[in-house]
């Protein structure tokens, strides 16, 4: 027995050595890697305390990214200045009213795994969904105030920039009564507009600038609020299908007080107080560019959600009490300048699920093409010019070009004007901010500027990206290739998809195999020589392609005629195939699929005029 109680005590004596060896481990060595203390607790030693208006980080502008940009910084111990001209951390969640968000997922290695976790997971819960305005800024607030490495200048002003060379060296900032010179080793601009990036004369261009069109804008969206609603009423036709089926039918009888505007699934998001948000009011073709057009396109969709109401309360029963409480102050605007950085995003990028060396987020939307959709077409018309697995943007997409320590986030980075749909998303962009504070961080504790860093080796990369990851954010490596990235017509369906020219929808169902019509051929190259070629568009070389715009069977005759139609060249009728063939127009991999009076498949409208408008160039 006395052996017993002895071995007892020996073991009780290691258990509890063994115990207080491994609390030492991880309070020392593994808590601070998981928490981000290691980074905090070396970073403060690199280059020593920092002046009153001296920063390691400065990020401009509250909007959701903005706000994680700086929590990210100052938790990974980076002293940090989060600088807006709003009056609270609302940014467009407060002013577009909101409140409803969605992650995007992707199937990774057989897992079904979220795209936007950390801080995205702090603001709204492990799957998004709606959520209350009031408390969202109320949570913001308060972690900001518990970030003691975290300054905020709420209500101030973002006066200019001081550069040299390739570097930002400080920012000018009127705020509580003064001028203030801030200096900071790294800037982000988290504005919406990049108002930041402007004025360090970063280009940019607007709306579809980089394809020809830079009034071209995705729709415009409205959101408003109303009281007194029955809302279990509201739940309980939710829960029924049929019901919603009628409703939607109801709804399309609601007369549209502006031709601009679609309304089409409406959103009922619940709020304290028997409040609700109603979303779903867009307004396409609205040119965001334009102030005094854009406050009158405010002044019709404030018009409009108070006629909607109306309608609402005297179609549905459960708003029969309900009345109009106040509208959004201003449109959310998807988007509107996009800025150069040191790559930028393609529709190919996000079409051939592309996984950069780079990358510190991944993305799953699909590209929408709506800017392109005439307002008179159907409320339920879609244009999804095609859809990724899940593809990855590169650190190289959110620096600015030319300035080595200044980054960008949001639907402003350097993305082309389509892929900013899928890319510039909010829950990207919350995660792209999550995840450029812990690129300020790594930076900061290397003496790297995120230019650089971007130049790295692999074995650097590997370490930065085991950093973001342990912050909460998803990298994953994947190989994922394009459906159809064995189809001879994939190269020329790329380009046309830059240009948002042809929709595959969200299957990437391009219909090869479909025969088309003179009109599809004759329609498809006036709108690419608009876009590509805009010196070479006549109003006589227009009326020429277009007297072909009819819904007429479309033969490897009539396609010689469009071409040769396009490039002036005179033909004997009936002979056009064998004049195309005679001058070496049509190349040999389309003469190999077509003959005179075949019938022409889709596949080779697309090689046609992608090969049409190379030989124009």
């Amino acid at each position: 027995m006395l052996k017993g109680r002895n071995m007892w005590k020996k073991n009780g004596v290691r258990n509890i050595i063994i115990l207080v060896l491994f609390l030492i481990t991880f309070w020392f060595g593994i808590r601070p890697i998981i928490t981000g203390e290691e980074y905090e607790n070396r970073a403060k030693k690199v280059k020593g305390a920092l002046g009153r208006d001296e920063y390691a980080l400065v990020v401009f502008g509250s909007e959701p990214e903005g706000i994680a940009a700086a929590l990210s910084g100052a938790r990974m111990g980076l002293k940090t200045l989060l600088v807006t001209e709003d009056i609270d951390p609302g940014g467009y969640i407060k002013s577009g009213l909101i409140s409803y968000t969605s992650p995007d997922y992707a199937t990774l290695n057989g897992e079904k795994k979220k795209l936007n976790t950390g801080i995205y997971t702090e603001l709204f819960g492990d799957t998004g969904g709606n959520f209350s305005l009031e408390d969202y800024i109320h949570t913001v607030i308060k972690k900001l105030e518990r970030e003691s490495n975290l300054d905020v200048f709420y209500n101030a002003g973002i006066l200019s920039a001081q550069t040299n060379r390739n570097v930002v060296e400080s920012a000018s900032v009127y705020y509580n009564g003064e001028t203030k010179q801030i200096k900071a080793s790294y800037f982000i601009d988290a504005t919406e507009d990049g108002k930041f990036l402007a004025m360090c004369n970063v280009p940019y261009f607007t709306g579809s600038g980089d394809i020809g069109v830079p009034n071209a804008y995705m729709p415009v969206y409205y959101n408003f609020i109303i009281s007194n609603v029955k809302w279990k009423d509201i739940e309980s036709i939710r829960k029924q299908m049929q019901d919603m089926d009628d409703f939607r039918q109801v709804l399309e009888q609601y007369e549209r007080v502006s031709k601009k505007t679609k309304i089409s699934n409406l959103n009922f998001i619940g709020q304290p107080n028997d409040n609700m948000v109603i979303s779903g009011i867009r307004m396409r073709q609205v040119n965001v560019d334009d102030p005094i057009a854009l406050e009158a396109e405010l002044r019709d969709a404030l018009t409009e959600a108070k006629t909607l109401t109306a309608f609402l309360k005297y179609a549905f029963v459960p708003f029969e009490n309900c009345s109009f409480r106040t509208g959004a102050s201003s449109f959310y605007i998807p988007e509107y300048r996009h800025f150069s950085g040191r790559y930028r995003l393609s529709v190919e990028d996000v079409l051939e699920n592309r996984n950069f060396r780079t990358k510190i987020v991944l993305a799953s939307a699909p590209v929408d093409g709506e800017k392109f959709v005439s307002p008179e077409f159907s409320e339920e018309y879609t244009y999804i010019i095609g859809a990724p697995k899940v593809y990855s943007i590169p650190l190289e997409c959110f620096i600015a070009q030319d300035l080595d320590n200044l980054m960008m986030v949001g639907k402003k980075a350097s993305f082309s004007s389509l892929a900013s749909t899928s890319a510039g998303r909010m829950p990207v962009s919350i995660t792209s901010g999550d995840a450029l504070g812990v690129t300020a961080a790594y930076c900061y504790l290397h003496s790297l500027t995120p230019a650089e860093l971007a130049e790295s080796s692999d074995k650097t990369l590997e370490e930065y990206q085991k950093l973001l990851k342990r912050a909460g954010i998803t990298i994953v490596d994947f190989d994922e290739p394009n459906p159809n990235k064995d189809h001879w017509a994939w190269p020329s369906v790329k380009v046309l998809t830059e240009y948002g020219l042809v929709a595959g929808g969200t299957e990437n169902d391009y219909l090869f195999d479909i025969e088309a019509s003179q009109e599809n051929l004759a329609i498809l190259i006036i709108n690419m020589i608009v876009k590509v070629l805009p010196d070479m568009y006549s109003l006589d070389l227009d009326t020429r392609i277009r007297a072909y715009a009819v819904n007429e069977r479309l033969t490897g005759e009539k396609a010689c005629e469009i071409v040769l139609e396009t490039l002036d060249i005179s033909y004997a009728q009936g002979n056009a195939f064998a004049e195309a063939e005679k001058r070496g127009i049509i190349s040999k991999n389309i003469l190999e699929r077509i003959s005179p009076g075949k019938a022409v498949t889709l596949d080779l409208v697309y090689v046609l005029t992608v090969d049409l408008i190379n030989r124009m160039r």
